[in-house]
C-alpha cells in the first residue's frame, strides 16, 4: 500500500510537472522572441538594434560649422569630434551648418515677434536650424540616432524633437549648452527662442528618451587657485586687455545666469545653465567649453569632444540610452510578467 501511494503521488507529481513544461517552453520561446515579435503585445525592437551603436548626429553650436568638428582651427582630422567618435565605432554624421548660415539668424529682424522678445525657435531665425536637424535625422538610414548637440546647439535640438516629433531619435546629449535665458533686466540674444523653447519643452521633456546634460567645470570667477591650464590663453587675453581667462568667463556668465562671482563652468557656459531637470546630469572638471580657448584661436584638448574628455560622458550616455531600450523592451505587459502571472494561477 505504501509503495502504490507513492507511486499515486510521483504520478501526480509528475502530471503536475509536465503540465507546467509546455508552459516553461512556451515561454521560453517568447522570450528569446519576444524582441522580434511584432502583433502589438510584444515589444518590436529587435535584438540586433539592442546591440548595434545608433548613428550620432552632431549639432553644431551657434558661429560653427561643420568643418570644426572635422578639422577643428586646421587640424589633423584624427584630433576632430568626428573622428574621435567614429574610433569608437560609431557612424556619424553632422547637420549641415556652414558659417554663413548663421546670417539667418537675423531674418528674425523680418519677425515681428523678434521687436516683442518673443520670437520662437520655430520662427524666421532658428526654424531652419531644426528643420536641417529633422531632414538629416530622417535620411541618415538608421531608425536610432543619438543627438549630441554642442553649444546652442543643445536648446535647439531640444526645440526640434519637442516641435518636430522626429521619430528614430534615442536620446538627447547636450554638452556645455545654455538652456535657460537670462533672468529679467539682461537682454536674450535669441529675443525669446531660448526662453519660449524651455515654456514649451521644460527640462527631459519627452519620457521616451534619455537626456544627459554635459556640464564643463573648468573656471570659476574669483577661485584664487586660478585654472593653470588658461596660462598661455591668459597672455593673449592680457595683450588683448582682457586680463585672464577668469575675466573672460566672468563677462559670459553674468550674460547667461546674471551673476559672476563663485561661479563655475566651462568658460562659456555656467553649469547653473547646462543642467536640465530629469535629465542625467554629468559634471566634468577641468572641460572647457569649445575645440578653442573662449574668444581665441588657440585650439585645447580639453573639451568635450577631445579624445581625453570624450569617454567620461558618452560611456554614461550609452548606459542609459541601452537601459531605457531594455525597459521598453521588456514593459509592463513582457513575458516575465505573463509567465508569473500563469505560475501564480497554476498554484
Amino acid at each position: 500500500e505504501y509503495n502504490n501511494d507513492n507511486n499515486n503521488n510521483n504520478n501526480n507529481s509528475n502530471k503536475k510537472f509536465l503540465s507546467i513544461v509546455p508552459t516553461f517552453v512556451g515561454f521560453s520561446i517568447c522570450v528569446l522572441s519576444s524582441v522580434v515579435v511584432v502583433n502589438g503585445f510584444f515589444p518590436t525592437t529587435s535584438s540586433s538594434s539592442l546591440k548595434q551603436k545608433p548613428t550620432i548626429v552632431i549639432c553644431p553650436g551657434f558661429g560653427n560649422a561643420v568643418v570644426d568638428y572635422i578639422t577643428p582651427l586646421g587640424a589633423s582630422e584624427e584630433i576632430g569630434f568626428k573622428s574621435v567618435l567614429e574610433r569608437r565605432g560609431f557612424k556619424v554624421e553632422i547637420v549641415p551648418v556652414e558659417r554663413y548660415d548663421w546670417i539667418r539668424v537675423a531674418g528674425g529682424l523680418l519677425d515681428p515677434a523678434f521687436y516683442a522678445g518673443n520670437q520662437l525657435p520655430t520662427g524666421r531665425a532658428y526654424g531652419w536650424y531644426l528643420t536641417r536637424i529633422q531632414t538629416l535625422v530622417e535620411n541618415c538610414g538608421d531608425d536610432r540616432v543619438l543627438l549630441v548637440a554642442h553649444s546652442a546647439g543643445g536648446w535647439l535640438a531640444r526645440a526640434a524633437l519637442g516641435s518636430e516629433g522626429i521619430e528614430g531619435v534615442c536620446g538627447l546629449v547636450t554638452l556645455g549648452s545654455p538652456h535657460f535665458s537670462p533672468p529679467d533686466g539682461i537682454n536674450c540674444a535669441t529675443r525669446g527662442a531660448l526662453e519660449n523653447t524651455d515654456a514649451a519643452y521644460p527640462g527631459a521633456f519627452l519620457d521616451t528618451i534619455p537626456y544627459i546634460t554635459v556640464a564643463g567645470n573648468a573656471i570659476t570667477v574669483g577661485n584664487d587657485d586660478h585654472d593653470s591650464n588658461s596660462r598661455v590663453a591668459d597672455k593673449v587675453y592680457e595683450k588683448r586687455g582682457e586680463g585672464n581667462a577668469q575675466n573672460v568667463a566672468k563677462v559670459n556668465y553674468q550674460a547667461i545666469a546674471g551673476e559672476c562671482d563663485g561661479i563655475s563652468g566651462d568658460g562659456v557656459i555656467p553649469i547653473s545653465a547646462a543642467h536640465l531637470q530629469g535629465a542625467e546630469q554629468i559634471t566634468l572638471d577641468g572641460v572647457l567649453h569649445s575645440i578653442n580657448e573662449a574668444g581665441t584661436t588657440l585650439p585645447t584638448e580639453r573639451w568635450y569632444g577631445s579624445e581625453k574628455v570624450v569617454d567620461q560622458w558618452l560611456s554614461v550616455a550609452m548606459k542609459k540610452i541601452n537601459n531605457n531600450n531594455n525597459n521598453m523592451a521588456f514593459s509592463a505587459s513582457s513575458p516575465v510578467d505573463w509567465f508569473a502571472s500563469l505560475l501564480n494561477n497554476n498554484q
